[in-house]
């Protein structure tokens, strides 16, 4: 669909447009997130697109508190406009979906619990205008407490938690029909999951203060809806509370936790003393305890954690379920444990479990990731064999895998094989594809890819748009990001906190930190509330750059923020001095880091093996890499091209040979990187017959060379003698 291009005005597949970039901004100030750079009228372009943005967020921020008073007043009523019931507040939408999930059971049939009249009151709440106290109020004689129980469970299901806040407010007013302990749980319940952590909040303290007796089922609804908005600290207050004052804690409590933790992360500890508690409680684990309990352990690695916990729960008679056997396969497949993982799968069919569908898409999933995507199109293979078809979760896992390892012919075929077996792609499917084939450079395929997009009815969301910004942004092509920005507008979508920190990666990435600053003041004008990946990225920007002083300043705007540095900020600062040529600044925050996280984590490890290798510390850089390896960490590429190229400096070939068959049997692929590097330490020692040789290695496995790698191989010829004969031949 050529009109989509035109549209846009972006580059067609005969396009050879040339990449535009920005003028340097110049005179930028020192920068603290506090203080906001000057300078960003100097990009009047970007500006007059953002501009109304802007007005339009600040005339609507009184509308927006007025409506939020409204909302949360309780009055029972909906809100109706000419595109459905008004709710705010971002409900659903604002959760997290898992690819090929449904995120909502809405529409399905359900065993509601009412009585004809009840079904017919329920339908005038959904479908009319009338005050929901007035529709209970005409119908009161023929009600009971546990027909409006069950409305305000139908009400939930459709996501209408204002309209079943409102029942419940009226139940509240009525002594015969007041709120028993389920009815209380079922809306707490309702109300986090919608997102709506104020009104919880509120609801909760208003019934302690109306002297209702709030049960245990009460407060883990409170806890549940807190830790599932990730406000963690929160939700151990009220659970903290729970202990010291009453009710006490079940065994549902302590399983969401449980989950908590594994969630926050770092927690193991935590996890270890929940388990001491329910015990000292006298409360025995369940299965959905030790679930929970391994699949915390995922995100750590925690391989021999999450064994000990399997050989518990079979030791207690907890009978492992298919969840169970999924979750570790998750621990595993992270990790790298392959053999571990095939062992597990056995050990399932064995037990009368057999393998189903979510069982190899979350291992292929995991082994994507990883890197691993001959083990992920492996396990593709067998799922075919044991007569399981690929779904679109399974296709888009491994396409993404081979995305992520730059094999696009591989991946476009399993995007052609989807087409073939009449497997619809859907949006994390084709904005794969999209990221793909920009880091790539494939600017047409890439828009092609658009195209099919629109015509599968599958109509871009904001990740796509932010990809093709992101991609646009990062190869400095200035009027293709202005263009996507308007074609974004035009599609109806606002700048998000998302686009934003798309945009200062964008330029942070192609080295011009200023305009990344720029964007953030934008950010900010707009009214978008930084985030802690907005710092992430502003400190990676200036990391790049060296930039270590105004990193500084950023990582101290972070700390008087409600956000705490994580292990990626301090990675950037660990880049920001090693680029700056600060290594005794670099030293002192290693032996901070050491207080602070114990284990150093994988980003932390892989960060310390780039930083010293790029400083040529090889003792350093050999312990940090030797430590990725004891925790299972070694899962990329990256890590081991940066102990190539150290070694390749300092002539070590011996070292750097054992480090690419560590590479090899580690099952990574070598990419075009790793060639470079192995050719760049041959061509210093003169060894330009080995450059050669590994020149054709790196095309024969499908790998393209890029201008470095001529230019490596040239430079292995600098002397004269060692020049080739060319013949006419």
């Amino acid at each position: 669909m050529a009109a989509l291009r035109a549209n846009l005005g972006l580059p067609g597949p005969s396009s050879s447009s040339q990449p535009q970039r920005p003028v340097a901004q110049t005179n930028v100030a020192p920068i603290s997130v506090a203080v906001k750079p000057s300078g960003w009228a100097g990009y009047g372009s970007l500006l007059a697109i953002l501009e109304p943005v802007l007005e339009a967020r600040r005339r609507s921020k009184d509308e927006a508190d007025e409506a939020s008073v409204v909302e949360e007043s309780g009055s029972g009523r909906d809100k109706v406009s000419s595109g459905g019931v008004w709710r705010s507040g971002g409900g659903r939408g604002t959760g997290r979906r898992r690819l090929g999930k449904m995120n909502s059971k809405r529409g399905q049939s359900w065993d509601s619990g009412l009585t004809q009249k009840g079904e017919e009151l329920l339908r005038q709440i959904l479908v009319g205008n009338e005050c929901v106290g007035d529709v209970l109020t005409s119908a009161e004689e023929s009600l009971c407490s546990s027909e409006l129980l069950s409305i305000i469970k139908g009400l939930g299901r459709e996501g209408r938690w204002n309209s079943a806040l409102a029942v419940f407010d009226w139940m509240r007013e009525r002594p015969t029909f007041r709120p028993d302990g389920a009815t209380i749980a079922v809306m707490l319940r309702i109300l986090g999951r919608e997102s709506q952590l104020s009104a919880v909040s509120r609801l909760f303290e208003t019934l302690k203060l109306e002297g209702y007796r709030l049960d245990v089922y009460a407060y883990t609804s409170l806890i549940t809806a807190l830790s599932r908005n990730r406000k963690f600290k929160e939700a151990l207050e009220f659970f903290r509370q729970m202990k010291a004052e009453g009710p006490q804690p079940n065994i549902v409590t302590y399983n969401v936790i449980i989950d908590l933790y594994g969630k926050k992360g770092r927690s193991w500890e935590n996890i270890l003393e929940l388990f001491d508690e329910m015990k000292a409680q006298g409360i025995r684990p369940d299965e959905y305890t030790y679930n929970t309990a391994i699949t915390a352990c995922a995100s750590g690695s925690l391989c021999e954690e999450a064994k000990e916990l399997f050989s518990q729960m079979k030791a207690s008679n907890c009978s492992p379920d298919r969840v169970t056997y999924n979750a570790l396969l998750d621990v595993y497949g992270k990790a790298g444990w392959h053999d571990e993982a095939a062992n597990v799968l056995k050990e399932m069919e064995g037990a009368g479990c057999p393998p189903n569908i979510v069982t190899y898409n979350e291992l292929l999933s995991a082994f994507g990731r990883a890197g691993l995507y001959n083990a992920a199109a492996e396990m593709k293979d067998s799922m075919v064999g044991k007569g399981i078809e690929p779904d679109v979760f399974t296709y888009t896992s491994l396409l993404s895998a081979y995305s992520r390892a730059g094999r696009v012919d591989q991946a476009m075929e399993i995007y052609e094989e989807m087409r073939r077996k009449d497997c619809t792609p859907n949006s994390f499917t084709f904005n794969a594809l999209i990221d793909m084939h920009g880091k790539n450079k494939n600017f047409n395929e890439m828009m092609l890819i658009f195209e099919d997009m629109q015509e599968c009815g599958c109509e871009a969301d904001i990740v796509t748009w932010n990809t093709l910004l992101g991609v646009f942004g990062k190869n400095g092509m200035y009027a293709e990001v202005l263009k996507v920005f308007r074609g974004m507008k035009k599609a109806g979508f606002e700048p998000e906190k998302a686009t934003f920190n798309t945009l200062i990666e964008a330029y942070g990435r192609c080295g011009n930190s200023d305009q990344a600053m720029s964007i953030y003041d934008g950010m900010l004008q707009a009214g978008c509330t930084p985030d802690l990946a907005t710092f992430n990225t502003l400190l990676a920007a200036l990391a790049r750059e060296g930039r270590w002083e105004h990193a500084e300043l950023v990582l101290d705007e972070v700390k008087r923020s409600s956000y705490k540095p994580n292990d990626i900020a301090y990675a950037s600062m660990l880049h920001a001095y090693a680029n700056g040529g600060e290594l005794d600044k670099m030293n002192e925050l290693v032996d901070t880091l050491r207080t602070l996280y114990v284990p150093f984590t994988k980003i932390l490890l892989k960060t310390l093996v780039l930083v010293y290798s790029k400083c040529s510390l090889i003792g350093e850089a050999e312990q940090a890499f030797f430590a990725m390896q004891h925790h299972g960490y070694l899962s990329d590429t990256s890590t081991f091209n940066a102990m190539i190229s150290m070694y390749g400096k300092k002539g070590r070939i011996d070292l750097a040979s054992d480090i690419y068959a560590l590479l090899r049997k580690t099952g990574l692929e070598p990419d075009v990187v790793t060639y470079n590097c192995l050719m760049s330490m041959y061509g210093r020692e003169g060894l330009y017959r080995k450059v050669e040789a590994t020149l054709r290695e790196c095309e024969a496995v499908g790998e393209t060379p890029d201008l470095v790698s001529y230019n490596t191989v040239i430079f292995s010829y600098r002397y004269p003698h060692k020049i080739p004969c060319i013949s006419n031949g």
